[in-house]
């Protein structure tokens, strides 16, 4: 007598130690600002000493500080928390008259104090308690040269992936964006991913690389290039410029449009009705924070009045976690 093939079938052993992709929700990718910044990722920003990358992040912080919004308009809806942990700059007589030029909120910026907590490492234990505790949206190490072992931790590839490995880690548990600001190489006739100091493991593990560079028939103005996108398109780009007399300002982002991430939507006869179809496309993919859900619809027109009473009337489910509200279309576990 032949056995069937599902008979034959080994039972599986040790089923803890594997996880079956069928048991896995699909998640959309959230961004801190399309397509640069993703949370719950990593982001490489990497240039010359003196092209500007820490004053554009600066900058950034500021806005996110506050509930700004990004060079290209998008909203970040609530203040954000930050940290900030720079090791190049004094505390009190560069980094904060910097942060607040650029009309930061120093209330939802914090650091770990290095003449306190001395010899920080990058992945260091205090650097996800800081994380823990604070429960920031965006962490920036500037620059990552600064918070190695030695120097040859990003030299060497094993080492590299495991510090990548953790940050990647720490980032995706607490929720929030994680920005490395680092060096280029001497390489100048490299290709940009290969101009990072250390291993290629490093841009490997980033999500985003973004590059700055001098514009050279104007060296007060910096082009951004994305060199690197893993979750959407790479060849965005954005200006800015820092000039002697009149310092930072932006001068234009570029984009190209993404027909994944912005389809053309049907007719609708009303708000609400229009609501009910962007509420259901944006939670089928899961869960997300109610004050996201509200400034992606606002961008489409929907007011938040008009959005909660659309959940209530889809029976959407709204539930806290973290300190944070959060919608649902999935049926609620026992």
């Amino acid at each position: 007598m032949v056995e069937s093939e599902e008979s034959t079938m080994p039972e599986m052993e040790g089923s803890e130690l594997i996880t079956l992709y069928s048991d896995v929700k699909t998640t959309n990718v959230r961004w801190l600002w399309y397509p640069f910044i993703a949370i719950g990722k990593i982001t490489l920003l990497q240039g010359d000493p003196g092209d500007g990358k820490s004053t554009l992040m600066m900058n950034l912080i500021a806005e996110l500080s506050t509930g700004g919004a990004t060079p290209d308009g998008q909203a970040f809806g609530r203040p954000q928390r930050v940290i900030y942990q720079c090791s190049e700059d004094g505390v009190s007589d560069t980094i904060k008259p910097r942060l607040e030029k650029s009309g930061a909120d120093c209330r939802n910026i914090a650091f770990i104090n290095e003449e306190i907590h001395s010899s920080l490492t990058l992945d260091d234990e205090r650097i996800r308690q800081a994380i823990f505790d604070f429960r920031p949206r965006l962490v920036v190490i500037d620059p990552i040269q600064a918070y190695l072992g030695s120097d040859s931790d990003l030299q060497i590839a094993g080492r590299a992936r495991r510090l990548m490995h953790r940050l990647s880690l720490w980032a995706s548990t607490y929720d929030c964006a994680v920005v490395l600001i680092g060096h280029l190489n001497k390489k100048e006739n490299s290709k940009g991913l290969y101009r990072s100091l250390g291993s290629i493991d490093v841009v490997a593990a980033a999500r985003s690389v973004l590059q700055v560079e001098r514009d050279p028939e104007d060296t007060d103005i910096r082009i951004v290039t994305q060199i690197k996108n893993s979750l959407g398109p790479s060849d965005a780009e954005l200006r800015f410029e820092i000039r002697p007399k009149t310092g930072f300002a932006w001068l234009g982002v570029s984009i190209t449009p993404s027909e994944e991430r912005k389809p053309e939507l049907p007719m609708f006869e009303t708000k609400m009705e229009k609501a009910a179809y962007l509420i259901k496309d944006i939670l089928s993919q899961g869960d997300m924070r109610s004050v996201e859900i509200y400034e992606m619809l606002k961008e489409e027109g929907i007011s938040q009045r008009t959005a909660e009473d659309t959940r209530k009337s889809m029976g959407v489910r709204c539930y806290r976690k973290m300190k944070q509200w959060y919608w649902s279309i999935r049926p609620q576990e026992d």
